[in-house]
């Protein structure tokens, strides 16, 4: 009888431990590891709700900065059921490019990794008479909450937001919109959901018509998802750009170059009252503060796009006396643009991944000190195949201040992450970078840089 209890008990124990493993994977899904020592074997995913159309391409840049091989799986999620896993072994201080499927507006992508670090962004490049490129790092994160600042649905302009369930249980989720004028909810926004390993995209021009700034607050009630924006222009090409998880940063730091000067922030206040937008732009010679935009208080509960004027390599260092989500939008000398949602904070090592979407190119990398020492930069290559990268370099990058790193340099290795550690002093780096076309100059992108744990970075 006591051998008969413990058997019992002992089945019990399976089942509970089985019942708890199910649960844990329907209800709350796998959880992106924190970056463990070395020797430790992490796994996490990243999520990239890239979007896609008729007759796109989309790459995922997947870069391995540790001196280990990293196994990962990758699987592309639409309106149906999700594409089969494909496994693949990122090898050690090196690079992979991925295509995917990208036949429609809600495609979206889970890239997990094993027993490492990897970081890992999207190149999308419109077709079927869809022109431009767009270029962002992939998500670490889901959440229950997000903040879509940038979109636009004025004549000629298509805004889109992609949204991917990426767990085995149904998402339940809202969306409300704010421009300059007051938000506007829908029945066909509110309460949708979305089944498991599936993606979805919501045309914002059918909601809000002709609005220069149209942001939007997606909130989850059941389950978790990743979200970005997707742009799409007659006249300024394609551009891709992260959600920002949660409530907004008090700082966010946004760099770029390589444009032909002109700058749209798009601001998006979530707060009761007013917001004055206090802060600097890093430029290659010198700070200065945002004159233009302290004068500019942005209402409650609105979303409004404000025009700054740059000089070469730039960074705007934004500083609101309350947190708002922000975008920076950047146009390039051709008819493309790129955007980015920045960072909250400088760190002291990021892979870059190239903002290029094919040969001819031209590479570019900005570097932005916000800190008050400089910072003492080695950038080294991620290659993509077996022959030699080129020499590392080191560049210096005074306080408060953007610089670009030697193009000679950047060109050398076109298309291949990029390594950057800093041994002394913090930065934020982007990829700002035109390709295609017969002189490479055809379409411009912007990516911001992929911090590394400070487990991950290497000696």
């Amino acid at each position: 009888m006591k051998g008969r209890g413990q058997a019992t008990a002992a089945v019990l124990a399976v089942a509970l431990v089985a019942a708890g493993g199910v649960y844990l994977q329907h209800e709350v899904g796998p959880k992106t590891a924190a970056a463990g020592p070395p020797g430790s074997a992490p796994s996490g995913a990243w999520f990239c709700p890239h979007g896609g159309g008729t007759d796109w391409t989309v790459s995922l840049e997947v870069a391995n900065p540790g001196a280990e091989p990293v196994p990962i799986r990758v699987r592309t999620l639409g309106a149906d059921k999700p594409t089969p896993a494909k496994n693949y072994v990122i090898e050690a201080g090196a690079e992979l490019l991925l295509p995917v499927p990208a036949d429609s507006r809600e495609r979206a992508s889970i890239v997990e990794y094993f027993g490492g670090w990897v970081a890992a962004g999207w190149v999308a490049h419109g077709g079927g008479g869809e022109g431009g490129v767009g270029a962002e790092p992939c998500m670490p994160d889901a959440g229950t909450k997000w903040l879509l600042p940038d979109a636009t649905t004025v004549e000629h302009e298509d805004s889109y937001v992609i949204v991917m369930n990426p767990f085995a249980a149904d998402a339940v989720f809202s969306l409300r919109l704010f421009s300059e004028k007051p938000m506007v909810s829908t029945a066909e926004l509110t309460n949708v959901r979305l089944k498991p390993y599936r993606s979805v995209s919501f045309h914002l021009n059918e909601t809000l018509l002709d609005r220069t700034t149209v942001s939007t607050q997606l909130d989850v009630k059941v389950g978790r998802v990743a979200a970005a924006t997707l742009g799409v222009s007659d006249v300024s090409g394609v551009r891709s750009t992260d959600g920002v998880l949660g409530d907004p940063p008090a700082r966010t730091i946004l760099p770029g170059g390589f444009d032909q000067g002109r700058t749209d922030l798009v601001v998006m206040n979530r707060t009761s009252g007013r917001v004055t937008l206090g802060g600097s732009l890093l430029q290659r010679d010198g700070d200065q503060p945002l004159g233009s935009l302290a004068e500019s208080s942005p209402g409650a509960d609105s979303a409004q796009t404000y025009p700054v004027m740059t000089d070469g390599p730039s960074t705007i260092d934004l500083r609101p006396d309350a947190p708002v989500a922000v975008a920076r939008r950047t146009y390039g000398v051709v008819s493309d643009s790129g955007s980015t949602a920045g960072a909250a904070a400088p760190s002291s090592a990021w892979v870059i991944l190239p903002a290029v979407a094919g040969a001819p190119s031209h590479g570019g990398l900005v570097l932005a000190d916000p800190g008050d020492e400089p910072a003492e930069v080695t950038l080294s290559f991620l290659p993509l195949g077996t022959e030699p990268p080129t020499a590392p370099i080191t560049v210096t990058v005074p306080p408060r201040r953007t610089v670009s790193v030697p193009r000679e340099w950047v060109e050398s290795e076109p298309g291949v992450a990029v390594l950057a550690v800093a041994s002394s002093g913090t930065f934020v780096p982007a990829a700002a970078s035109y390709s295609l076309g017969r002189e490479g100059y055809a379409t411009y992108a912007v990516s911001l840089g992929v911090p590394i744990p400070d487990a991950w970075i290497p000696a």
